[in-house]
């Protein structure tokens, strides 16, 4: 028997089987036949359209809480820009990845549709950087 570890992604725990879990006794055998492809997220703008204007500020907020959550679960260091969603307008245009496009267009549903282009890196807007206060002169007479 080796020391190899397999997870069982129905439980949450390691297994030493590669066939069944010892924890919860399923079948794992197929999760790792076919591994699951890591694919980075592409980052690009995003256009959001309503099709129909009827209760538009609803749907607004509605988006900009799904927008709020997923910002704050995966990218909380980057500005939120839920600013974009209080406007009477049909289209918000937002920066991010492809899988904030694909929340989106979910949430939405038949109420409108989520475009998504990809951007280069130079492209998308970022936060300007913090620059430190700078120290307090000093007259030549004191120092």
């Amino acid at each position: 028997m080796s020391d190899e570890q397999f997870f069982c992604e129905y439980c949450g725990y390691n297994s030493d089987s590669r066939e069944h879990c010892t924890h919860c006794g399923r079948d794992i055998a197929h999760l790792f036949d076919n591994p699951s492809q890591f694919i980075p997220p592409l980052w690009g703008k995003m256009t959001l359209r309503l099709h129909g204007r009827t209760d538009a500020e609803r749907t607004w907020k509605e988006l900009a809480e799904v927008w709020r959550e997923k910002v704050e679960e995966t990218r909380p260091h980057k500005p939120s820009q839920l600013e974009k969603f209080n406007t009477s307008e049909d289209t918000v245009e937002l920066y991010g990845a492809d899988y904030m496009a694909s929340t989106m267009r979910e949430a939405m549903g038949e109420r409108g549709s989520v475009e998504f282009q990809e951007l280069p890196h130079e492209q998308m807007p970022h936060s300007p950087k913090y620059q430190f206060p700078r120290p307090p002169t000093v007259p030549r007479n004191k120092r």
